[in-house]
Parts: C-alpha cells; structure tokens; sequence
C-alpha cells in the first residue's frame, strides 16, 4: 500500500514542462524502487538458515572440558553432526548430545577435552543441512583457546644469581694432574701383571629365551596395586606411571623405537608411520592421555577414574594380542635364528636384559 501512495503523488505531481518537478519525480521514483528492494530482500532473507556459535571458555589449562554449543534456525529435513576429525589434535571429544528445541532449530552440545600445551584455535566446524530444494553447508565461528600453565607465578620467576666466589690460588688441575697420574700408574702395573697369564677363554653363556612382549605387558598390569587401595596422590601417580611406563615398554619391544622417551603425541605418529591398526592408535593415545593428565597436570583422579583406565589397559592388551601378533612372531624368528648361528645381536639380548630388570624393579618397588 505504501509503494501505491508513493507512485499516486509522484504520478499527480509531474509536470513534463517544470523543471524542477522533474528533478523532485526523478528522487521520488528513486526512493520507490529502493524501498521495493529492501522489502524483497528482507523477504528472501526470512527463510535462511542462520548458524550461532557459543563456548563456555576462552583460557583452559591441561585435561579441562570445553562445551561448545552450535544453535542452528532455518528450514531443513535432516541434519548431518560433524564427528572428533573435525576438531584439532589438541581436543579429544568427551561427548555430542543434540536437543531439538522447536521445529527449524537445533542445538548442538559438544563437550572437548584439552590435552595441548599452547595457545590453539578450534576452526570452523562444517555442520551440512538436507533440504528439499538441495542441501546446504554452515561452518561455525571460529574460537581462540589460550593455555594457561599451572606453575605459579614464583616458579616461574628467574632466581638471582650468587656472586662470583674467587679463589686465593687455583690448586685444582694439579691435584686432578696427581690423581690421573696414580691412576695411569695403577692400570700399567695391572697390564703388565696380567699380560703373561691371559686367562682362558669361557665358555658360551646359554642363549637368553626370547621373552614375549605380550607376556611382559600382562605381567605389569597384573602387578599393579588395586585402585580400591588407593588413596593418596602419591600412590595414585605412581599407580598411572607405572601403567604407562608398561604400555611404552611394549611398543618400545615391538615397534622397536624409542617410546620409553617419547610424548603421547610422538608415539602415535610413529605408530602411524609402523602402519600399525587404527584402533591400537587409538586406545594409546587415550590411556597415555589419562596417565599424562596425572603425571604432568597434577591431576588426582579417584578410585572410578583408576578403575576405569584399568580396563582401558586390557582393552589395549587384547588388541595388541590381536593385531601384533605377526610381528612379534617376525621378532621371535628373528632372535632365534641369530642365536641358532651363534651370532648374538647384543641389542636385542641388552634390550630383554634392561626391560626384564625394569619389570623386577617395579615389582620389589611394589612390595616394599
């Protein structure tokens, strides 16, 4: 109606022989057309969809629960949920839960845990809608997450330095000039008193066993103290190292790479680059993940949270049985038939001999 009033006046008051009534029917008939665009546009924009994004924090430290809330409007039949692939390495998805509150709007709950130890920022996560006319992709906001460290602010001060103590004289490289003279003179008289009577070559040692890495693993975690016995922080982090150092002693045996020395995140892309089972990745990361949060967050869990990692680690022992046991046949024919040819690959025998004596260590560590 407003538009047909508008045309009426310009139409009544134009006169083609008055000048400035062209120039007032030329503005007139501008502002007709644009108040006609911008009531279309409106119009067309009523039916998008529309995509809010929300997060409950913006600093987080080592093991903390980010809730991230997507709330989606528009017209559309289905909707498809991004899974854990869409976010960074540095956040593991706890949960996804979606609440529909009125028909053309959704919310989307994620729930994140953090493992990283800097400054990261979640990207656009790309949520696809299925509609009639063809199917539309939202990608949400972006949001920053900036790390704090949980060192006070004492620790992290630098100590003053003592001042400089000077000497009266320096008497040190003499006295070390002394002791290394004596001692070259005592290994020259042991030489010379030995070189006559060399002594007779002994025998062979029988060749070490091979030792099964799944054996050495199922013993470890059958060592560890009950959660139920647990009670102070101490013994609940000595209760998750000691899970963890097992669970490294058995890729460090089997993948043969140094994981005893590794982080979580070095020890997942090895055991990529090993093309080992998705599913063996998996299970380390998040038992690794719980042992690191303990160790390095000074988190302390309870008895559930402890129980529950102890299934984690039988749940890891059933899939390493399952998907390494080619390799660990590779090894155990490997050994045997260096030992078969007398040719003993110190390596391997050091490697059995230091894992076998960290496993004793632990166990008297345990008892006493």
């Amino acid at each position: 109606m407003v538009q047909i009033v508008i045309f009426k006046r310009i139409d009544r008051l134009y006169d083609p022989d008055n000048h400035i009534m062209k120039l007032r029917f030329f503005a007139r008939a501008v502002c007709f057309f644009s108040i006609l665009t911008i009531q279309i546009s409106l119009h067309s924009t009523a039916f998008a969809q529309q995509m809010f994004t929300f997060s409950d924090r913006d600093s987080v430290q080592v093991g903390d629960i980010i809730e991230l809330t997507f709330v989606i409007q528009g017209a559309y039949t289905d909707l498809d949920l991004p899974d854990e692939t869409a976010f960074p390495e540095e956040v593991e998805m706890v949960s996804r839960q979606r609440y529909q509150i009125e028909a053309g709007q959704d919310s989307l709950v994620y729930r994140l845990q953090f493992f990283g130890t800097d400054d990261v920022v979640l990207p656009a996560v790309a949520f696809r809608l299925q509609r009639a006319q063809g199917d539309t992709t939202l990608r949400s906001n972006r949001i920053p997450l900036y790390f704090k460290t949980v060192l006070s602010e004492e620790d992290e001060a630098f100590r003053p330095f003592k001042p400089v103590f000077t000497f009266a004289r320096t008497w040190w490289p003499y006295i070390l000039l002394l002791v290394l003279l004596i001692a070259g003179g005592y290994y020259l008289y042991r030489w010379m008193e030995n070189r006559e009577t060399e002594p007779a070559p002994s025998a062979k040692p029988d060749p070490i066993p091979f030792t099964n890495p799944l054996d050495e693993l199922r013993l470890s975690i059958s060592n560890l103290a009950s959660p139920d016995a647990l009670s102070e922080y101490e013994e609940y982090e000595a209760f998750y190292i000691e899970l963890g150092d097992a669970i490294r002693r058995y890729i460090k045996r089997t993948y043969r790479f140094p994981a005893l020395e590794m982080t979580t995140r070095e020890i997942c892309l090895e055991l990529e680059k090993e093309q080992a089972a998705s599913s063996t990745v998996k299970i380390t990361r998040t038992v690794l993940n719980e042992a690191d949060i303990v160790k390095f967050a000074h988190f302390k869990p309870d008895t559930d949270s402890a129980e529950h990692v102890l299934v984690l680690a039988g749940k890891f022992y059933d899939l390493a049985r399952s998907n390494d046991q080619n390799r660990i046949d590779m090894l155990r024919t490997e050994y045997e038939n260096r030992t078969d040819d007398n040719d003993t690959d110190h390596d391997i025998v050091d490697s059995v001999q230091q894992d076998e004596g960290e496993t004793e260590d632990k166990t008297e560590d345990k008892q006493v």
